[in-house]
């Protein structure tokens, strides 16, 4: 699974077919190639997705962090396309971690997006903002974080559950307390940062990989 960004103004020129997907778990299937909306916001971000969703996107992903969640929600909206036709993925922010600050967060996501369920809710970061990142309590913190998501996700209202910038020790500490594991593990992915081993250690773990900048951000 991969990530594109296009300028909205392409859109007349640009054709794309994303047939193929890959089969997540509990039978949630994600298309193969995905618009993300990073560092877009207000009429930008609106009009990017919606000329996303015109030639063929039908996967979105977004995040509380981006500040433009009201954007995408009123373009998936506006596009006249069904709800379950498009898999919309949104993100709970490092200042959010720990069980009840996740829970509200997650509700203000829904809010924000004007939804009843996202198809994808992902941990955007294993660091705690205000932390040092070598905290000893951070295990914890993110234990609690994903209880949490364990909850949205048996409340119907995420689909589907993972994580964002995951590295394989943080992976690790989920098990003792987790009885899902996350569906997803999305990170920066492309030629020139090709990270083999977090990848391995994701297939190994049946965790499906998501590559975010796949064109290197240009530099391809």
């Amino acid at each position: 699974v991969a990530f594109s960004r296009f300028m909205a103004a392409s859109a007349p020129t640009l054709s794309i077919s994303t047939p193929s997907r890959v089969p997540g778990r509990e039978r949630v299937d994600i298309p193969v190639l995905g618009h993300g909306t990073w560092q877009i916001t207000g009429h930008a971000a609106y009009d990017a997705v919606a000329a996303a969703l015109r030639v063929g996107y039908r996967h979105i992903d977004t995040a509380w962090v981006y500040g433009n969640e009201a954007e995408v929600g009123r373009a998936i909206r506006d596009s006249g396309l069904r709800r379950e036709d498009v898999f919309l993925t949104t993100k709970l922010p490092p200042q959010s971690h720990g069980h009840d600050k996740a829970i509200s967060t997650f509700n203000e996501s829904l809010r924000n997006l004007g939804v009843d369920y996202v198809d994808l809710y992902l941990v955007h970061w294993p660091g705690v903002r205000g932390r040092a990142p070598g905290g000893k309590d951070l295990p914890t913190v993110r234990n609690e974080t994903w209880t949490a998501m364990e909850e949205i996700h048996a409340s119907g209202r995420a689909r589907s559950i993972g994580v964002s910038n995951f590295e394989p020790q943080h992976l690790d500490e989920l098990p003792a307390s987790c009885t899902i594991a996350p569906a997803v593990n999305q990170f920066e992915l492309h030629p020139k940062l090709t990270q083999k081993p977090l990848v391995s250690y994701c297939h190994e773990h049946n965790i499906l990989v998501e590559a975010y900048s796949p064109l290197g951000i240009g530099q391809l």
